[in-house]
């Protein structure tokens, strides 16, 4: 399907939106959202931040008023510092969502699953 990602397993959409985080030693992380599923979210920062490290993120989710909260682990990690194109950002990173709630897990699944039946009408539509 068009506009959707895969990365392992995991089933994720296309997004665009403002993301902070904070690392263990308190180091703030701001971003953008690329990318989302039910198990972690991608973001693009100028932050330095490794596979491995576990930080709190806060985003809102499109069409919500309350910010999701949870903790996260970069799973992967991309630099563009190096790439010629003058990428807008260093690095793109996966955020595994850990310890998630039983509650925002169906909610960000039931959003993954709305945005791919939307992407699949108007692919298919005349």
């Amino acid at each position: 399907m068009k506009g959707q990602q895969t990365r392992g397993s995991r089933t994720r959409v296309p997004v665009s939106f403002p993301v902070r985080g904070q690392q263990a030693d308190f180091t703030k992380v701001g971003g953008k959202a690329c990318s989302l599923g039910a198990e972690g979210i991608a973001i693009k920062t100028n932050c330095p931040i490794r596979i491995g490290d576990q930080l709190a993120v806060e985003f809102f989710m499109p069409n919500t008023l309350n910010p999701v909260r949870v903790e996260g682990e970069v799973a992967w990690r991309e630099f563009h510092g190096d790439t010629s194109g003058q990428e807008e950002t260093l690095f793109t990173a996966g955020i595994k969502f850990l310890n998630l709630e039983n509650s925002l897990r169906i909610a960000l699944l039931e959003y993954v699953q709305g945005q791919m039946v939307g992407s699949h009408e108007l692919e298919t539509s005349p």
